[in-house]
């Protein structure tokens, strides 16, 4: 039987189909993913951990750009991320994207988001505005048509241009001449017509942005330097409480309504799972982003983590693994006492990277099993001295890297940095990061 992820993390290792800009930049790319994939792998390399902390507003502050620029200029975006991973030379370059685009949150009046001059002052990151986008009673609806739902109930209620999309008529009337007569109606509607207006309106604006951020993106690559992630999907739990219900209305609806939660999420499972997958075949990147939001300690019981979070959990990472990705959950929050879950998963087929949790024992505990990344208190880099930052990145390499499959990197994406700090980071896992012989 075919290795899918093997093949795919290979051929994403060599470079293929990348343009690079001299035989030395084709090496340092290959020699950087090397890295990656090795420690995905379980594999002790002969050089050393490799080193990939997250950012996003980080490069806006150090070349002293404002964030609202970054969002409404691609050209200011795509330069800031380049002139970041070329000075602090990390084994995996930040995607510039994560950050969106102005225009087109504007021509949506998108209101999910607050963004630098969308709500915000000029260097803000961007905040997300937590509602109850879903009521109780539509849960059917979700389950019964999830594309229905998102596209004309879900849309209109996050962006203020999308209204009009709520009153466009089903589209199972196609299937007779004169069935179609109400949907075909309904796209003449004066607010039909301007949402959809509006729709191909924000299209454009992303589109033209894409093109314009594209050749920064392919000069990160060319020279050297890879992504870590090939895109991104969520647990289903999360999905149900980051954007449909909302926190506060998902905790009761695990004690008024379980049935619907677990339907919901049965029912959201394969769809998940597909998102990582198609992002994948677009980026040819194998590596899967799973940001781990509500399954941490303290969220919620042991009992309701059993029943809600993980069974769902595992079956994406495991669906993801059969399609040859590599899942990569970024585990937000404190997952100690959710580590014994976290062992049951293929062997070498994915990667924790951990916010708050006690590296020593993810390492015990995941050791031979998984790849640990992460831990590297974020408070460090920020106020800590050079010699502090230099003597905690040697100790938790001491703990972490053991005897394979660990990436170093700071325990949460980073808005604000100090520079000397941040070299200082980066030197020290060059100098101590070797693995335990």
């Amino acid at each position: 039987m075919e290795d899918k992820q093997a093949k795919h993390l290979e051929e994403w290792a060599s470079g293929a189909g990348i343009e690079f800009d001299s035989e030395e930049a084709k090496a340092a790319y290959q020699y950087r993913t090397t890295l990656i994939k090795d420690a995905i792998q379980l594999q002790k390399t002969p050089d050393r951990v490799p080193i990939a902390p997250f950012v996003t507003w980080a490069p806006m502050v150090l070349y002293n750009v404002t964030a609202k620029d970054a969002m409404y200029d691609a050209d200011v975006l795509g330069k800031v991320f380049h002139d970041f991973a070329h000075e602090f030379d990390a084994d995996a370059a930040n995607m510039p994207a994560k950050c969106s685009y102005g225009p087109t949150l504007d021509a949506m009046d998108y209101s999910l988001y607050k963004w630098a001059g969308g709500g915000l002052d000029d260097n803000s990151a961007t905040q997300f505005v937590e509602k109850e986008y879903m009521t109780v009673d539509e849960y059917d609806h979700l389950i019964q048509d999830p594309t229905d739902f998102m596209f004309r109930v879900y849309m209109p209620r996050i962006a203020g241009k999308f209204k009009g999309i709520a009153d466009i008529g089903t589209f199972y009337g196609l299937q007779e001449i004169t069935l179609s007569n109400n949907l075909f109606t309904s796209f003449g509607a004066p607010q039909v017509r301007e949402a959809v207006l509006a729709l191909l309106e924000a299209g454009k604006q992303h589109y033209e942005w894409s093109a314009k951020l594209r050749p920064h993106i392919k000069s990160i690559l060319s020279s050297g330097y890879p992504f870590l992630f090939g895109g991104s999907t969520k647990v289903p739990f999360d999905m149900l409480g980051d954007t449909l219900r909302g926190t506060t209305h998902l905790m009761m609806d695990m004690y008024r309504r379980p049935d619907k939660v677990l339907a919901a999420c049965e029912r959201l499972l394969p769809l998940m799972i597909k998102m990582g997958v198609d992002s994948f075949k677009a980026s040819k990147n194998p590596n899967i982003f799973i940001p781990l939001h509500k399954g941490a300690d303290g969220f919620m019981s042991d009992k309701q983590f059993q029943k809600f979070y993980w069974p769902f959990m595992k079956a994406l990472m495991e669906g993801l693994i059969e399609e040859g990705c590599v899942p990569f959950c970024f585990v937000e929050g404190c997952y100690n006492e959710r580590l014994k879950y976290l062992t049951d998963v293929p062997t070498g087929r994915c990667v924790y990277y951990f916010d708050k949790i006690d590296m020593a024992k993810a390492r015990e505990a995941l050791e031979g099993i998984a790849c640990i990344a992460g831990g590297f208190p974020v408070s460090q880099i920020l106020t800590g001295t050079v010699d502090s930052v230099r003597d905690e990145t040697k100790k938790m390499l001491e703990v972490a890297a053991g005897n394979g499959g660990y990436i170093l990197g700071i325990s949460s994406t980073m808005d604000e940095v100090n520079r000397e700090n941040l070299h200082a980071f980066m030197q020290a896992g060059k100098d101590f990061g070797t693995y335990q012989q």
